[in-house]
């Protein structure tokens, strides 16, 4: 049986992509002060992503939250 893909872009919202790049700006002045490469918006993503998605549950309210896992 062939699996349905999941999509490969994601739609932000103007809120989202300027939250986004707030934080990308703070982590990269940070790396830099440490002495290392900054990292490109889209490497911030994937590392949040790879991080939040073994901590996701559902409460028991049905609300999506970020776990201790």
């Amino acid at each position: 049986m062939r699996r349905a893909k999941m999509p490969t872009n994601v739609r932000l919202s103007m809120e989202e992509q300027e939250a986004l790049r707030k934080k990308c700006i703070d982590i990269n002045k940070m790396l830099v002060k440490m002495g290392m490469q900054p990292l490109r918006d889209s490497e911030v993503v994937h590392a949040v992503l790879a991080q939040a998605i073994e901590k996701i549950e559902v409460s028991a309210s049905g609300k999506l939250v970020m776990g201790d896992a």
